[in-house]
């Protein structure tokens, strides 16, 4: 080292000025806290190329230059100029660092692999998003459940002194539970793989020094050796803390609560603390070694046991202290803000409720009251990475990965004890079931973990052993396996544990995501043109496994994965694992998991533009080819489409929803000819924005052939004589000025879908309805805008409503007949004008039905009607359709329209443009390719949400909704639109809280359905 450790390179060393500019810009946007001088330096080195200071001399250095370095830090973030710290010697030229740039050449952004500049820019929002004000009190109802859970567990403490925390990526649980923290005193660790923020952009940034010191041990121990190690840093932790925590009270001032007190300066101080951390507790003495654990002497590991729960105490005593409470509550014994008036020595009656005998061994004498709150974040590494020990003395065979599995067969399922798939990762929170957990009868001895144990099921056991002591765990990450994440009855690994499965901790999923606060959008105020998506989102479109191209498809027409295959069950867990998936709910018994896509119009903007790359692709056309409507051309070639792909291949490998299968290839082919149309209507120099609005008359072009649409665009009105008004229009001039817009399919879970209030929220979000479960006449709603050019309002909506049926042989038209004020779309009023009555639209989609339905299904009318006796007349020299246990025929499909009623007929209803298709093949449905016909046949031939939902208390069920599984008149769906209809809550029906099924696993699937459509072999 030099003699002067601040010495400064000259000013030729820093880059030209473009670059530095650029450089400062980067630093500037990623430093949260300038205060927090490890992340400044930290990202002066990514951004600079340097190496990390991460050795224990740069840990010295930044101490012994603390002040200095402060100063240097406080003063570029003022001015936005970074560059006296990439100018200090020290971190340019230490051992193994590289040489500094010279001038006027390119600064290496960050270490390899560097990040692109899309992959920045995201990291740079993200980086924002993060630093924004928290919207909401969701943080508040967390912070509540978590000391539920510590409080309510009190009699029957083993194994509950921990919860996890199960979200898909991007769904906000960091932040959600980093606001915790400023509810209740936290010790927080992020122990991500440190190349995933660095690489990928993942944030928060990872506690290094930890993540190190953790992957380190667990890849050189197990057992005993492990468990003792750990018990070490949990010692370290909690004393080096309680220093901490003490040097911030004798300066404290005001009447700050501790929790963000120490919140605030945690997060100026905590790369440095826990940089301490890491050095001490590896530098320990007394831990057992890999030759100690084999004896069969008196257990070691008890003195470390011992120091960490003491150490543990302490820390509790000075928390209760400064925050106004004793052990089992409020107190206002200790309650002073003045350190130096409130030693802890004179604190006679937190002495006494800390007494060790009064607390150790005796469940009723644990404390009542969560103190401290632990969590680790991305818990799931400590899982994927197998101890020596454990590699060492296993003799089976390598066990693939629940992952793995499903990349090369989603259908196989291994027999294989999933306890030694060490890479199942979050699989793994349950703890040590095998053994007999910590003593009940003797806290300071621990528990024994088997060597076959991952590091994180032995961090739990060694949590497990503080856990009367104020101390509750969570462990947060993106992955679950559930018989392993926390075990219900049938999946225990030991009678023991099997008993206390039942009171287990249900894993947390309210992580509501979709966060306006007050700023709602007002639909007077919005065009169609204010609900573009600009963006440019275009994706990389190699190497996709199938669980991602699963996703994609997933998340614009909803799949239902069958309840009943294990198989479905980890495709289940892999989408929300990787690929943003929503855990839902996990239920009291934690038999399964419910899980699906929530209406994201971003995320379904993204997928489509994947799919139209995938399509580019399946052309052999470059990303540059543009005004071309791919989707139609696969119609002219051999190829099958990707979305047909991706679907044949979640049905070969049975993973989806066989009774649901017709409602799904249905929304398929609606999508298909959305996209179409946004293709056909999108300018030749441009790449299609799929979330822009569409005409009507287009979509019907792009849906049906080209001889059925002109059908159906000449059609009249099936309800009203020629001499009603608006009787005499054709289709296509009734909806000359009318567009659809949906990206994506939601589920509701009420009758408020059919409405034109619903009809405004869905447009602007871009999303059309799949209704509830037992809805009567219709499946799924698509709203449309009567008048491209007005302002969104409800006044000026109406709607598609479609019906999937599939039958061996057709209904009648008339039973399928749908009336738009029976069902409520159209508020009439007495004074109603019959001229401004907006038309509608319903579409019948027989899709299992390839012969010509029965003459009388034709049309609607009367028997004595002219046209009836002209029916019954031909019968007689018609051949009956097949019965219901025939097969599909090969006859061709046909469009069906009903002709306009007789002109007898008053003219008083809305406008009704009707249409019954029947068929799925390329003769009737323009977007179905000649070579798809045969995968079409091949498919087509081939529960309560919240009811079980473990806190069902107002205000988590709440939280629930705002994840949006389903959608309902209310504040819970519509907080984000200014709308006072939309927003007025209504009372719960008794049976219908959980009407729309999500996702079920287990043995056990949805209820029966009546209505739903048939499915035939």
């Amino acid at each position: 080292m030099d003699s002067d450790p601040m010495e400064m390179v000259g000013e030729d060393q820093l880059p030209d000025t473009q670059t530095l500019a650029s450089l400062n810009n980067e630093i500037h946007g990623g430093i949260e806290d300038p205060t927090y001088l490890y992340q400044a330096l930290q990202m002066v080195q990514a951004q600079c190329g340097f190496v990390p200071l991460k050795t224990t001399a740069d840990i010295e250095w930044c101490h012994a230059h603390i002040s200095q370095l402060g100063d240097m830090v406080q003063e570029a973030y003022e001015k936005a100029d970074y560059s006296a710290l990439m100018r200090l010697k020290y971190i340019r030229e230490q051992a193994g660092r590289p040489k500094p740039r010279a001038r006027n050449t390119q600064p290496v952004i960050r270490s390899e692999p560097s990040l692109d500049s899309a992959a920045k820019r995201a990291l740079q929002a993200v980086i924002q998003g993060w630093s924004a004000p928290f919207i909401g009190e969701h943080h508040v109802a967390l912070a509540s459940n978590i000391r539920n859970m510590y409080y309510g567990t009190s009699a029957r403490s083993a194994y509950m002194g921990h919860a996890a925390v199960i979200q898909s990526s991007g769904s906000g649980k960091s932040r959600l539970v980093h606001e915790v923290a400023k509810e209740i005193f936290t010790i927080p660790f992020n122990i991500r793989d440190p190349k995933e923020h660095i690489n990928n952009g993942a944030y928060p940034p990872t506690d290094t020094a930890v993540h190190n010191l953790l992957m380190e041990w667990a890849s050189e121990y197990s057992g005993l050796a492990l468990q003792s190690r750990f018990h070490g840093f949990l010692q370290v932790v909690f004393e080096e803390i309680t220093k901490e925590l003490r040097g911030m009270l004798a300066s404290r001032s005001g009447d700050t609560k501790l929790p963000l007190e120490w919140h605030k300066y945690l997060t100026a101080h905590r790369g440095m603390l826990y940089s301490r951390v890491a050095a001490l507790a590896k530098a320990k003495d007394g831990y057992i070694s890999a030759e100690e654990q084999k004896s069969t002497a008196v257990n070691p590991a008890a003195d470390i046991l011992k120091q960490a729960q003491d150490a543990l105490e302490t820390l509790v005593k000075l928390v209760c202290t400064f925050s106004g409470c004793s052990a089992d509550g409020p107190t206002t014994v200790g309650g002073s803000s003045d350190f130096k008036k409130a030693p802890l020595a004179t604190c006679d009656e937190l002495r006494a409720a800390f007494r060790p005998e009064t607390i150790r061994g005796d469940p009723k004498g644990r404390l009542k009251i969560l103190h401290i709150l632990m969590y680790f974040d991305e818990a799931h590494v400590l899982a994927e990475v197998p101890s020596r020990l454990a590699k060492a003395s296993s003799t089976s065979a390598t066990v693939p990965t629940s992952m793995d599995t499903m990349e090369t067969d989603p259908t196989s399922t291994s027999t294989t004890d999933h306890s030694m798939d060490t890479t199942d990762t979050m699989d793994k929170m349950a703890v040590d079931t095998t053994s007999t957990g910590a003593n009940q009868n003797n806290a300071s001895e621990p528990s024994s973990p088997p060597e076959h144990k991952t590091a994180l099921d032995i961090l739990v056991s060694a949590l497990d052993d503080c856990r009367d002591l104020g101390l509750f765990t969570l462990f947060m990450s993106t992955q679950s396996s559930l018989e392993h994440l926390a075990p219900s009855a049938i999946h225990a690994r030991s009678a023991r544990y099997s008993a206390l499965a039942p009171s287990m901790h249900a894993p947390i999923t309210e992580t509501p995501f979709d966060c306006f606060g007050d700023n709602r959008l007002v639909p007077s105020k919005l065009h169609c043109k204010d609900l573009l998506c600009n963006d440019n989102m275009r994706m990389p479109i190699d190497s996709h496994t199938i669980a991602a191209q699963t996703a994609v498809l997933d998340v614009r027409i909803m799949l239902s994965f069958e309840p009943s295959r294990e198989a479905a069950h980890r495709h289940e867990e892999q989408l929300v694992a990787s690929h943003m998936r929503i855990a839902y709910s996990v239920p009291k018994d934690r038999i399964y998991l419910r899980s699906g896509y929530s209406s994201e119009p971003i995320l379904a903007e993204a997928a489509a533009r994947q799919l139209h790359e995938w399509r580019r692709q399946c052309l052999g056309l470059e990303p540059s080819a543009t005004g071309l409507n791919v989707v139609d051309r696969l119609r002219d070639t051999t190829d099958i489409g990707p979305a047909v792909q991706i679907l044949r291949k979640t049905f070969d490998h049975d993973l989806l929803s066989r009774g649901e299968v017709g409602e799904v290839i249905g929304r398929l082919l609606l999508m298909l000819a959305r996209d179409s149309a946004t293709c056909a209507t999108s300018s030749d120099s441009d790449d299609p924005h799929f979330s822009n609005p569409v005409p009507v008359t287009t979509f019907i072009e792009q849906l049906l052939s080209e001889s059925f649409a002109k059908d159906v665009l000449t059609s009249r009105p099936d309800n009203l004589p020629a001499n009603a008004p608006r009787g005499d229009l054709t289709f296509a001039e009734a909806f000359k000025d009318a567009v659809v817009n949906f990206t994506h399919f939601a589920k509701w879970a009420d009758d408020s879908a059919l409405s034109q209030d619903t009809a405004l929220g869905c447009f602007i979000r871009s999303m059309a309805v799949i209704c509830r479960n037992n809805a009567a006449t219709v499946d799924v709603f698509i709203p449309v805008l009567m008048n491209k050019d007005a302002a969104l309002d409800a006044s000026v909506m109406t709607g598609i409503m479609v019906q999937f049926k599939l039958r061996a042989h057709s209904g009648t038209i008339a039973a399928y007949a749908i009336d738009a004020t029976k069902v409520g779309l159209f508020k009439q009023t007495p004074d109603d004008d019959e001229t401004q009555r907006h038309p509608y639209i319903t579409l019948i989609m027989e899709l299992g039905v390839n012969s010509e339905p029965p003459l009388l299904a034709s049309i609607p009318v009367k028997p004595e009607s002219k046209e009836s006796i002209a029916v019954n007349k031909k019968l007689g020299e018609k051949t009956p359709v097949s019965n219901a246990g025939a097969p599909l025929q090969d006859t061709p499909s046909k469009v069906v329209l009903t002709p306009p009623a007789p002109r007898r007929r008053r003219g008083s209803a809305y406008p009704r443009y009707s249409i019954y298709v029947y068929g799925c093949s390329p003769t009737v449905y323009r977007v179905i390719s000649k070579n798809e016909r045969g995968v079409y046949k091949h498919m087509l031939g081939g529960g309560k949400l919240l009811a079980e939902h473990p806190r069902q208390d107002p205000t988590s069920l709440r939280l629930v909704r705002m994840l949006k599984p389903f959608f309902a008149i209310g504040h819970t769906s519509w907080h984000w639109l200014y709308h006072t209809r939309l927003n007025t809550d209504l009372p719960d029906e008794s049976d219908d809280e959980g009407g729309v099924v999500v996702s079920v696993r287990g043995e056990d699937g949805p209820d029966d359905d009546d209505d739903r459509d048939v499915f035939m072999d």
